[in-house]
């Protein structure tokens, strides 16, 4: 583990002293589309009294997580074109008008640059070699396997972070190292997990969101406020936005699935187990979460512009 497995001495995304236990988060042997031998740990999670972002403590160590998403399923990350967030960045590149090359960090198959106007030059970052091989097969240039190996001089205009700030232990370092790669009117565009929604707060440490082992970092509009202050100032902008449309039903199933959850994650794991008996043969899973996409306004999309960039300085927060 990289934390310690006592209680936290500070938030891990602002820095701030004591933030608040909000519970314990259920064991996984599932995580990035395989069945793992040895479970693992859930941790619990915390919130940070300043920025009021959450996280998962403790952690595997970075090492660790590297090699699951490296062995990850091919199909596991791929893009909906029935999400919301997706739509909305789309439509946030298409007002710059003239955008050149777009970066996709964590670019898994290829689905959300694949949906770009042909006229935009494609880059993805990927580690799964499965889903980087995938993407490039589409025409995506994969640029590298992390930030932390991209070359130096390259630059984009754009840079999109979907689905992942929610993954790495550090958002900081993350929207630092993406920065560095920035045009000088160039924008980032994150899209995750909304920790301030009402349903999360509700929910707390069974929320569905939570539940998933790949998730360890839930930084809020506070905290964007504040690494953008501190990196040279500049704006802003939050769109809290529910992940999709559900018809009615659908999402009746969900919130049932999400309350029962709720109440009892062991009986959750017992239900599952016994369904998963029933359906199919192959590796058997011991744990699992729930999924709730669509239910709740639980997701944003947050753009970062440098105080430099003029193009979108008239626009307002949703």
């Amino acid at each position: 583990m990289t934390d310690s497995d006592v209680d936290p001495a500070v938030c891990r995304l602002c820095g701030a002293k004591q933030p608040e236990f909000l519970g314990a988060i259920t064991d996984s042997d599932f995580f990035a589309g395989r069945v793992l031998i040895q479970p693992i740990s859930g941790g619990g999670l915390w919130r940070c009294r300043r920025c009021e972002s959450m996280f998962r403590h403790p952690i595997l160590a970075p090492a660790d997580y590297l090699s699951l998403y490296q062995n990850g399923a091919a199909g596991q990350w791929h893009g909906d074109e029935g999400r919301h967030d997706l739509q909305l960045i789309r439509r946030l590149i298409a007002e710059r008008q003239g955008t050149a090359n777009v970066l996709d960090v964590g670019c898994g198959n290829g689905d959300f640059l694949a949906g770009l106007p042909d006229s935009i030059a494609k880059f993805g970052i990927e580690p799964s070699v499965a889903s980087a091989a995938r993407a490039a097969s589409r025409g995506i240039t994969i640029a590298s396997g992390s930030l932390e190996d991209l070359e130096r001089e390259q630059r984009f205009e754009v840079i999109t972070i979907i689905d992942v700030i929610e993954h790495v232990p550090d958002a900081a370092s993350l929207l630092q190292l993406a920065a560095r790669h920035l045009m000088p009117e160039g924008v980032i565009i994150v899209s995750t997990g909304n920790p301030q929604s009402t349903a999360w707060r509700w929910f707390a440490a069974r929320f569905w969101y939570a539940a998933y082992p790949e998730h360890i970092s839930f930084p809020s509009r506070h905290f964007f406020e504040q690494w953008q202050a501190d990196n040279g100032g500049g704006l802003v902008l939050q769109f809290p936005i529910s992940y999709q449309t559900l018809p009615i039903w659908t999402r009746l199933l969900y919130s049932l699935i999400q309350m029962a959850f709720y109440l009892s994650p062991s009986l959750f794991h017992q239900i599952g187990r016994l369904g998963l008996s029933l359906l199919r043969d192959g590796p058997k899973r011991r744990y699992f979460a729930p999924s709730a996409p669509g239910v709740f306004t639980d997701h944003q999309v947050v753009m970062l512009q440098r105080a430099s960039a003029p193009s979108l300085q008239n626009r307002k927060s949703a």
